[in-house]
């Protein structure tokens, strides 16, 4: 989902911790006896606690049924997120959507929904740690907090929920079953012995969204998307677009690129502009390496300034933090080549009254050469965007753990996932899962995806498990699920990434803080400013003095040691 607004978590921010990652199971290990805590039988919760198999390493050995209803107490929960489409929240409140209403009613757990505007969440968020009147559960803190987890762990902001986790099997298991996932398993454990946050995660790795283009438009030029490679293919269909179809093609983001499924990574560096963190930062040959700064970056540049001049890029790019704020041009055939996820495709082709024949497909991610081996920005990971903290003034973290931890369950992952029957999805006469129609062709003109986010799961801010599939429920959902698979169709090593392991401690995230809001202003101010040619490219060497004179490369040194210290840990483990 195309979501510049949605901050990067610290999974790829790179920040905070001890620097090391955990000492993760390198075999499937064998399974043990019970979980030691015995099951209260005459408890109002049914808790999992105490009923399911751990192996050896204590973790569960397979995905875990609740008994429902969670509670019979009649408790109340308050949970801090936001809502993407605010105007489709009735009056009465988002408690009473019908998600919320069938969770509800299934899990016996009250939730106070806390609805933070998406502009607002992290000024809001300041202002209730500072008066410590955090909601029980706070959707999106790892973003919004300055500070390491293990910090808002020890200052009694956060709960360490690895204190917790006999009550939560469903993510435990989720984090660990699979040995070679080291992504999903030094997310969640933060260092040993913490787990600071639930994180949203999908049901299987994937290239999540990347950039589409106009498939008839294609289909009339004599072009197919599958020969569209390199960065000079696409200069090309951009031109021709501009000839023949829309004056300004490409409706670039604000923030260039979108982090953890980069589309510009062909130059070996991320250039993604992060409004909340210093970096992105990657490992060449040994040396942490920040983007935004190197030659690499400049080139990038150019060839951006180059389209700009010449009239591909849409004007207004810098006020673009996703493609919903431009879906008029979308729906009316005046762009051609946009970020998007196979997801909203459907929505934004029957949404277009122009064209009864458009059509979205993927564009591979430009290359410099064909034949290219990338370094950088091309992981696929389970983990998402979404995410949730417990606050210590909760004052029943257990059922606040155990109601998450349902929503990874197999059965609630599903319920969480698609919502109740006949909102989004029904079945039909031969028992699958479809779209419904209201769904496919929503009246508010709502695209399917964001449908998903709405009555489903809203993985892009809250946690709980994906069931991928729900996105492909729709009529020709075979085309779109198949273009996870285009995306992710080059070449790539990953020889220069930041391994997710290596943490700063919390000494080292102090020092970082004291660079960063004048690193981050800077960059954003002036290195999106060499696009349009407000900043002349001839003045790239003082830039790069301006962010020095900054800090960049003290910051850069943290970084180093953190990498250096993680890689010292690994060598001793190994």
């Amino acid at each position: 989902m195309a979501l510049a607004i949605l901050l990067i978590i610290v999974l790829f921010a790179g920040c905070g911790g001890d620097g090391g990652s955990v000492s993760k199971p390198t075999a499937a290990p064998t399974e043990s006896g019970q979980n030691p805590t015995p099951t209260q039988e005459s408890s109002p919760y049914n808790f999992a606690a105490g009923d399911y198999e751990v192996n050896s390493y204590g973790y569960p050995t397979m995905p875990y049924e609740y008994e429902l209803p969670l509670s019979t107490t009649d408790e109340s929960i308050s949970f801090w997120t936001v809502v993407w489409t605010p105007q489709n929240v009735p009056e009465e409140g988002f408690g009473e959507m019908p998600q919320a209403v069938e969770q509800r009613e299934l899990t016996g757990v009250n939730v106070d929904y806390i609805i933070v505007a998406a502009a607002n969440r992290a000024e809001n968020f300041s202002v209730l740690q500072a008066s410590d009147d955090f909601a029980d559960i706070m959707c999106g803190a790892t973003a919004f907090t300055s500070d390491t987890p293990e910090k808002n762990i020890e200052d009694g902001y956060w709960v360490n929920l690895f204190d917790y986790k006999e009550y939560m099997p469903n993510y435990m298991y989720q984090s660990t079953f699979d040995p070679a996932d080291d992504m999903t398993y030094n997310t969640v454990f933060y260092k040993e012995g913490m787990i600071p946050a639930f994180y949203a995660l999908e049901d299987t790795a994937f290239v999540g969204s990347n950039y589409m283009a106009r498939g008839d438009w294609l289909n009339e030029l004599g072009l197919s998307n599958e020969n569209i490679i390199t960065w000079d293919d696409v200069h090309n269909m951009l031109t021709l677009f501009k000839q023949n179809y829309a004056e300004f093609p490409f409706p670039m983001f604000r923030s260039i690129d979108m982090a953890g499924n980069y589309a510009f990574n062909s130059y070996d560096t991320l250039p993604y502009i992060n409004p909340y963190a210093v970096g992105p930062q990657y490992v060449v040959d040994g040396k942490v390496t920040f983007s935004h700064m190197n030659e690499n970056d400049k080139a990038l540049m150019t060839r951006l300034n180059q389209w700009y001049a010449e009239g591909l890029i849409d004007p207004g790019w810098s006020g673009y933090d996703n493609n919903t704020a431009f879906t008029d041009k979308i729906v009316t055939s005046q762009v051609g080549y946009v970020y998007m996820s196979p997801g909203e495709v459907a929505g934004y082709e029957n949404s277009t009254a122009d064209d009864a024949d458009a059509e979205w497909v993927p564009i591979h991610k430009p290359l410099l050469s064909a034949d290219q081996v990338v370094h950088v920005g091309g992981e696929k990971a389970r983990p998402f965007y979404g995410s949730a903290i417990i606050s210590p003034n909760c004052e029943n973290i257990p059922l606040a753990v155990s109601w998450l931890d349902w929503r990874y369950s197999p059965s609630g992952s599903f319920i969480v996932s698609y919502g109740p029957e006949g909102l989004l999805w029904e079945k039909d006469e031969n028992g699958k899962i479809v779209a419904t129609e209201s769904a496919i062709n929503n009246p508010d003109g709502l695209a399917f995806a964001w449908a998903c986010m709405l009555y489903g799961l809203n993985a892009l801010a809250e946690p709980g498990m994906e069931v991928t599939a729900r996105k492909y429920i729709i009529p020709g959902g075979e085309r779109l699920a198949a273009m996870h698979d285009f995306w992710d169709d080059y070449n790539y090593d990953g020889a220069y990434k930041w391994p997710v392991g290596a943490k700063l401690t919390t000494e080292q995230t102090n020092e970082v803080n004291t660079y960063k809001a004048d690193v981050i202003t800077y960059i954003s101010e002036n290195y999106s400013a060499f696009i349009d040619g407000s900043k002349p490219l001839g003045d790239w060497d003082s830039y790069v003095e301006g962010l020095r004179s900054l800090g960049v490369d003290r910051v850069a040194e943290i970084y180093q040691e953190a990498y250096d210290a993680y890689m010292a840990r690994q060598a001793e483990r190994n």
